[in-house]
């Protein structure tokens, strides 16, 4: 599929340009809006992508996990990719947010105690009992209309 098939499949913004690029200030809105993404990483060429729910404190993303390869991969390689997006049916507006960032677990730092006060739960009954918070080195984001699915 070239770009100018995926372009004319969603419909233009405008004639030159298929979507809008959002800047950092409508990323970080958009961000705090939601609860749920995925987290992306990498460990030997092999890529996974986990669903977290999520909250953003003073710029950072942080998130609860369990022991598992989640953890384990981001010991290995932190850096990291976080993806959120929406759509509203209403307006046929979709768009999406990429971070791209480090990973640190929230252990013995000073913001510890802060983050664990944080209204962030899991949304089964698995006991996520480590923090993890992604510092944002860069944001990318997105919005467009897709017009070829009014009805």
């Amino acid at each position: 599929m070239t770009v100018a098939t995926i372009c004319e499949s969603i419909g233009d913004v405008n004639e030159h340009q298929p979507f809008e690029i959002l800047g950092d200030e409508q990323c970080w809105e958009l961000l705090g809006r939601e609860q749920f993404g995925r987290l992306a990483v990498s460990v030997a060429g092999r890529p996974d992508i986990y669903p977290v729910n999520f909250i953003i404190h003073n710029g950072v993303i942080v998130f609860r996990t369990a022991e598992g390869s989640k953890l384990a991969s981001m010991a290995i390689n932190a850096a990291v990719a976080f993806e959120v997006d929406g759509y509203d049916p209403d307006t046929n507006e979709a768009w999406s947010v990429v971070v791209h960032g480090q990973a640190k677990l929230v252990e013995h730092s000073p913001d510890e105690d802060e983050l664990e006060r944080l209204p962030l739960f899991p949304w089964n009954l698995a006991p996520k009992n480590r923090l993890v918070k992604v510092e944002a080195f860069e944001l990318s984001g997105r919005r467009f209309v897709a017009e070829g699915r009014r009805g």
